[in-house]
């Protein structure tokens, strides 16, 4: 039997060739896809789709534009990035944060920081250094930063409020408390959470898949595979330097300038006089640098 009305819903799952879907009528189907849908290579987590219910199966029949896509990890239409670090083993991978946050001005997402494992100040008051820098830095960019402790439930309030309405993915390096924040959030403690190797200090990685937690009306959550390293895919090095805030105030000579080889940059100025990070400023360059040569390389 066929009905010709079709059904909207997201994806929250995707188990092999079968996508569990989310109607907006709160149904939750298990649906397949028959022949190439219009407007997209394959579907992802996020994808809000329309399905039909052919013959005891449901079908997605169409994929609804998307407002963002991301290729690693693979999902759409998110509004929030959590970006996990945290302030001891591992400590905070700024590179990675700074390639994060390039990724969600590219692609319109809003970007949060949280800092896990602030109770390890408790023991070592000179990880407070760690926190400065993070506020001099990225606050005063103007990027929301929230400080939390899976350990000992702290800053959890904060964090869920920063997700009420929103579609959140959250990544960030093994070991840095990603799942155990997102199992105390979902109250779903069969989130495997992973331990810290005392040989390398680094973290186990136990996110096997992308999945879509819903906690409340409009309000859903994304637990993407951890990484140890991260790739900018389609930024382009000419419009890196557009991504940093911090760079726009200042007016070189050059209007093209790329704040990298040249020597009279308002910018590297602003680097001596240290008006902007150094730290980050040398991240830059090696970013732009690393773009540059990848993009030389796809013309040999």
């Amino acid at each position: 039997m066929e009905y010709k009305e079709l059904k909207q819903g997201k994806i929250i799952e995707i188990l092999s060739n079968i996508y569990v879907v989310k109607l907006d009528s709160g149904e939750l189907i298990k649906a397949n896809i028959r022949g190439v849908l219009k407007g997209v290579k394959s579907l992802v987590v996020g994808d809000v789709v329309e399905v039909d219910f052919l013959y005891d199966t449901y079908i997605i029949k169409k994929v609804l534009p998307r407002n963002n896509f991301l290729i690693r990890p693979p999902v759409a239409n998110i509004d929030n990035l959590i970006i996990c670090l945290s302030l001891k083993d591992p400590t905070p991978d700024y590179l990675l944060l700074d390639k994060e946050l390039i990724l969600c001005y590219e692609k319109n997402i809003n970007p949060i920081i949280c800092l896990n494992k602030v109770d390890n100040l408790e023991q070592d008051k000179n990880l407070e250094e760690e926190i400065d820098y993070i506020k001099n830095v990225y606050c005063s960019l103007g990027i929301k930063v929230i400080f939390t402790s899976a350990k000992k439930r702290q800053g959890i309030e904060g964090l869920e409020e920063n997700l009420k309405g929103k579609i959140s993915a959250f990544s960030g390096n093994s070991g840095v408390g990603k799942s155990s924040l997102i199992s105390i959030i979902t109250k779903d403690m069969s989130i495997e959470v992973g331990n810290i190797s005392r040989k390398s200090l680094k973290g186990k990685n136990t996110t096997k898949y992308v999945r879509l937690y819903e906690l409340g009306e409009k309000t859903y959550i994304l637990d993407t595979p951890g990484f140890s390293s991260y790739e900018l895919y389609d930024i382009n090095y000419k419009k890196l330097k557009d991504y940093y805030k911090e760079f726009r105030e200042y007016k070189c000579k050059y209007e093209d300038c790329t704040h990298v080889f040249e020597d009279e940059c308002s910018v590297k100025a602003a680097v001596n006089d240290k008006k902007i990070d150094k730290l980050r400023y040398e991240r830059y360059k090696y970013i732009y640098k690393d773009l540059y040569e990848k993009d030389k390389r796809k013309y040999k």
